[in-house]
């Protein structure tokens, strides 16, 4: 809090500070803290404020006071930015060494140029010197040499030259679009007035409020460690948030809100909803042409809140407040706060689909024991401390279970062979032709524990009744079958080293002469 002495009738400058921030997916409502000493009517002014600000959303309150006309206008910079600073002299080098490169360039060109001037006058004179024995004619070779290689490095600097400059002009493009960018934001200011009133003299506290919209944002992100053997999945739910609001946040309170404003002003009213019969109408070559052509086939660093942050239900939204006090500059990287940790019980098994993939996947069914919405969003996976890969999980509600993939383990080797495939006829006026394929399928357990695994094989399935799909062997049994899918299903528990194998041989019959697609 800040204390002034306001001398009466008179416009007085108030240095606010930002107190507190609720943040919503795409915008933040900021609310600023001052105490100010008035001793009557005063006209105050708080300055060099955001231009990003909604007009419409500026509100004051001053228990005590009486507030009167407010006005929001353009207002002015006091104090330049340091990040604008360090681009213009970041700029400031790259330009010098833009102009440092063009000088070597044209010392370059004028080097190239005297090189080619001896030698195209190199031939008279050579014939000249040899023809009166002046000198030999190894000393010419290697004169003529040392231009030739000379020219050569000449030659090879420019090409560099070229090249440094390129890079150069890029990483200049990228500074100069984010200089401007910044100055677009920074320097376009704004300034609030507010006329008050006091009965008495006193000290009143005066709270400023807006909303900046587009500036600010906040999403769900989660790193999820997986640990099948003690059965548990450990959960660190983050709250990664940004601002560009040309305002920094220097201890402020976080209040995070899941609510959607711009969504939830105005219901939506009904309106006739009319179908009528579409008139065919034949169709020409050039609309056939048109008609083809429209048709035509998630590092652990963080800053660390608490174990669990308390949160809200406000009826339509949560909302999720942000123990102590956080620090974002404006255009600062992403932060990220912790919501929650903790460890979770899950089902662990592998999954795999040889015929498509000879890899095993780790998957976790959990239930969410806690008292969290967990959001959905992106989320980093690890087994362990290794890091398996990115995933994106939905939102999961208290009590509601949810599978999760962990990505692949090595640890789980499957082989998938086509053993033999056979082609065959009934006889020599068969109108049929039949493939016979045998497979075998190994899966082996390299961990140095029990394992379940889910292994579905699958054949080919027959949309078309003049072809016969039959599958001949199966083994092992106990596998459960999905017609529809052309699926057969097995759940081995496998020891550590133990090997699970399937043999399946099945036959496809058509008419003779018959391209069957999808069979391989």
């Amino acid at each position: 809090m800040f204390l002034l002495l306001l001398a009466a009738f008179a416009t007085i400058n108030v240095q606010t500070k930002i107190d507190s921030v609720i943040v919503f997916s795409d915008r933040a409502v900021i609310v600023r803290k001052a105490d100010i000493l008035l001793t009557g009517s005063e006209q105050l002014k708080f300055s060099d404020l955001s231009g990003m600000i909604d007009d419409n959303t500026v509100r004051i309150k001053a228990e005590g006071l009486k507030i009167g006309e407010v006005q929001v206008q353009r207002g002015y910079v006091d104090k330049p930015s340091g990040r604008v600073k360090e681009l213009k002299d970041s700029i400031q080098i790259l330009e010098d060494k833009i102009t440092s490169l063009n000088n070597d360039s044209k010392v370059l060109d004028a080097k190239e140029a005297f090189l080619n001037s001896i030698k195209l006058g190199s031939p008279e004179m050579l014939n000249k010197e040899l023809y009166s024995g002046k000198i030999a004619p190894e000393t010419w070779r290697d004169a003529l040499s040392f231009i030739a290689e000379e020219l050569t490095r000449v030659k090879t600097r420019q090409i560099e030259i070229d090249h440094q400059k390129q890079e150069v002009n890029k990483r200049l493009d990228a500074l100069r679009k984010e200089l401007s960018d910044i100055q677009s934001i920074i320097d376009n200011r704004k300034e609030i007035l507010v006329e008050t009133s006091a009965n008495e003299s006193g000290t009143y506290p005066i709270e400023l409020s807006y909303v900046i919209p587009y500036a600010v944002s906040w999403a769900p992100y989660y790193e999820l460690r997986a640990d099948p053997s003690t059965g548990n999945v450990e959960i660190d739910y983050f709250a990664k948030i940004s601002q560009r609001t040309a305002e920094d946040w220097n201890q402020v309170k976080i209040i995070l809100s899941t609510a959607t404003p711009a969504l939830a002003g105005i219901a939506p009213e009904p309106y006739p909803w009319y179908v009528s019969i579409e008139e065919i109408r034949p169709m020409t070559a050039t609309m056939s042409m048109e008609s083809k052509a429209s048709y035509a086939p998630g590092d652990r660093g963080f800053e660390k809140a608490e174990i669990e942050v308390p949160r809200i239900e406000t009826g339509i939204s949560l909302q999720y407040v942000i123990p102590g006090r956080i620090s974002l500059a404006s255009g600062e990287p992403a932060k990220k706060l912790v919501l929650y940790q903790g460890k979770i019980p899950a089902e662990f098994e592998f999954y795999a689909l040889p015929k498509v993939q000879e890899i095993a996947y780790l998957k976790g069914k959990l239930k969410n024991s806690t008292d969290y919405v967990f959001l959905a969003g992106e989320a980093n996976t690890y087994v362990g401390g290794e890091f398996t890969g990115k995933t994106q999980i939905m939102t999961i509600a208290p009590e509601e279970s949810t599978e999760i993939s962990f990505g692949t383990d090595e640890r789980v080797k499957i082989k998938h062979e086509l053993v033999k495939t056979m082609a065959s006829s009934s006889g020599f006026l068969s109108k049929k032709e039949k493939k016979e394929f045998v497979y075998k399928t190994t899966i082996e357990n390299f961990h140095s524990r029990e394992i379940n695994i889910k292994l579905v094989e699958q054949i080919p399935v027959s949309q078309n009744k003049e072809i016969e799909v039959k599958v001949t062997k199966i083994e092992p049994t106990g596998y459960d079958e999905n017609k529809d899918l052309g699926t057969y299903t097995w759940q081995p528990k496998l020891a550590s080293s133990q090997k699970f194998v399937v043999n399946m041989n099945y036959y496809v019959e058509y008419p003779k002469g018959k391209i069957v697609t999808g069979l391989y």
